[in-house]
């Protein structure tokens, strides 16, 4: 059996009792998505297996990877305790070494190819989709409901390349939708190449003539190594994601190509929805709860053409959750972002520490670094390193000593209580780039600022110091995106959920 297959995945997280069994009735459209929250800020890390979808016979899994470290750090073979530091070594040597090759077998014996549906029998309403926030969907035309998915996709850039993401699909009908494609991505910039026009190029640069479809297969039911391979933006897009998690556990990847487009896909996987963007064909995506906990606006966003939808007989539909802080996605994104910062200041300071940027402050505003301080000025260069690591996404930077535990905000208080002195101590540079979706400035794209809060020079005068206030409310007359909140009326039938299944 593959080392890969999501059944003995599940088997095993069950006999180990980390698997939380919902077998009530809960409905896909809010209750879900808020029982999902609730798990989330109730500090239960084990996935969750919805096995009564409301109208549905599809049974759901969330939290696949969840929001601590620890299957995390069981994707990359390394120690819970050295995750983040482990996890970048483990990455850099499986890139330098070049992974384990992908392996293809038999469509007939590939689990995902059990159910095929093409033509008209393709219909995205069998599953189970989650409306994961109230007012999700809200500005789609002639579209109710608001279901959207997050799943791992799979493009081919090449010839002999795989590259994994995350995207964002609105449903819009039996057999379209729309997705989020972000701009700077690897999938962007091969959506490009088939099109042969930039994404958001104005339509009279458009040559309809020589634009080719841009295929995108849709994956449901795979183990933690491919989530955190598709949020992996380290990984080069042209190269071969699927041998990368191959090299994690020295054992390839097993593949079946699609039945509809050139695009291969995980043999063990739950569910495919294949099909392709044709070119220039847009359509308005409503607006959805963002990393940030607020709803973005609708927006333009390309249409989808399911072509075809293969599955196990019997499958498990995979949910990826985003919404109010805290929750999976941000955690995924979070990890990684802490990653990448963690190696760029390595780069020129090897007394790091560790690095953690927190997936509840938006999985990039905010950073916290742990140094072992050696020479004046330090903290300042690791702050400035950490804001150019994330390309503009962060906003603050904190940087502590190594005998502070910067993932307990208990001591992070404390340090910041009893070592910040604020006129020596806090850095601001004004007008730098800044995030598009930061929701205290969508006036003026890069005006906002970076705060840095480091434990900075060597003498302090004695009895003297100064005051710091900082007013985290809402500027009045200042409107801004409307905040991801809890509904009292869904929250009081999760009530009623949570008093039936919870441990």
């Amino acid at each position: 059996m593959s080392v890969f297959d999501f059944r003995a995945f599940l088997d095993d997280l069950d006999n180990r009792g980390e698997l939380f069994r919902v077998p009530v009735e809960v409905d896909t459209l809010d209750e879900m998505g808020a029982f999902i929250a609730r798990a989330d800020y109730e500090d239960i890390h084990d996935p969750i297996l919805f096995e009564n979808p409301k109208g549905f016979d599809i049974p759901v899994i969330a939290n696949t990877v969840g929001h601590t470290y620890k299957r995390m750090a069981d994707a990359f073979g390394v120690e819970e305790s050295n995750a983040l530091p482990g996890s970048a070594m483990k990455m850099m040597q499986v890139l330098k070494e070049g992974g384990v090759p992908p392996v293809y077998v038999d469509p007939k014996q590939a689990a995902c190819k059990q159910v095929i549906m093409q033509g008209d029998d393709v219909d995205l309403s069998i599953l189970p989709a989650l409306r994961l926030n109230p007012q999700d969907g809200q500005g789609t035309p002639d579209l109710a409901e608001g279901r959207y998915f997050t799943s791992l996709c799979v493009t081919k850039p090449t010839e002999t390349s795989h590259n994994l993401s995350y995207h964002r699909f609105e449903i819009t009908g039996k057999n379209t939708g729309t997705a989020w494609i972000f701009r700077g991505t690897g999938d962007a910039f091969s959506m490009e190449k088939f099109w042969g026009s930039k994404i958001d190029a104005p339509s009279s640069s458009w040559d309809h003539e020589n634009a080719r479809p841009f295929p995108m297969a849709f994956v449901f039911g795979v183990t933690p190594e491919f989530i955190l391979a598709g949020a992996n933006s380290a990984l080069p897009h042209e190269g071969d994601d699927f041998a990368f998690i191959g090299g994690l556990r020295n054992a390839p990847v097993e593949m079946v190509k699609c039945e509809t487009i050139d695009v291969d896909v995980p043999a063990n996987a739950e569910i495919v929805v294949e099909g392709e963007f044709r070119p220039f064909n847009w359509a308005t995506q409503g607006q959805f709860a963002s990393f940030n906990g607020f709803y973005d606006k609708p927006r333009r966003r390309p249409v989808f053409n399911v072509t075809a939808i293969t599955m196990r007989k019997k499958p498990i539909f995979q949910h990826v959750h985003i919404g109010r802080p805290l929750n999976e996605c941000n955690s995924i994104a979070a990890f990684f972002r802490s990653v990448r910062t963690f190696v760029q200041v390595k780069e020129i300071m090897p007394n790091v520490v560790d690095v953690f940027v927190d997936p509840i402050a938006g999985c990039g505003f905010t950073v916290q670094v742990s140094i072992k301080k050696a020479r004046i000025g330090e903290p300042k260069m690791a702050m400035m390193r950490a804001y150019t690591a994330l390309a503009g996404f962060c906003k603050h930077v904190f940087v502590y000593d190594d005998d502070i535990n910067i993932r307990d905000h208990k001591e992070r208080d404390w340090a910041l209580a009893h070592r910040f002195i604020p006129d020596r101590d806090l850095m601001i540079i004004p007008n730098v780039m800044g995030m598009n979706i930061e929701p205290m400035a969508q006036g003026v794209l890069g005006s906002n600022g970076k705060l840095g809060v480091y434990d900075g020079y060597p003498e302090i005068p004695l009895n003297v110091r100064s005051f710091m206030g900082v007013d985290c409310t809402v500027p009045l007359k200042l409107k801004v995106m409307d905040r991801v909140v809890p509904i009292p009326e869904i929250e009081s039938r999760v009530d009623q959920l949570w008093n039936q299944v919870v441990r």
